[in-house]
């Protein structure tokens, strides 16, 4: 009997191999894709026309120009403006943290 050639020794092994992995294809599970989504999705809970308006403030390269004593006071009257405006915002948003939220569909009670 004749000793089998190299080729073949590795035809037959790349069979094999072959084999092998083809029948390992046909045990992997069938993954279920989620057929929707749901994602939240923010909504503005304040008018865009009752947003309180920011305050007109001196620019700081205008601040720089003026003496000591003038900068001081227009920088004085910018932090009383910023603080009133930062009052007017702090409010808006807590009226929109209390906004009641739908309850999610599979929560809802039936």
């Amino acid at each position: 009997m004749k000793a089998p050639s190299a080729v073949s020794l590795l035809l037959r092994g790349g069979i094999v191999i072959a084999a092998l992995a083809l029948a390992s294809c046909s045990s992997v599970p069938k993954i279920d894709v989620p057929k929707e989504v749901r994602l939240p999705v923010p909504i503005p809970c304040v008018d865009a026309a009752k947003r309180p308006k920011p305050p007109a403030v001196v620019p700081i390269d205008d601040l720089l120009a003026m003496d000591k004593g003038t900068r001081t006071l227009r920088a004085w009257a910018n932090l009383e403006r910023l603080v009133a405006y930062a009052a007017e915002v702090e409010a808006v948003v807590e009226g929109c943290s209390r906004i009641p939220t739908p309850e999610a569909p599979s929560m809802q009670k039936k």
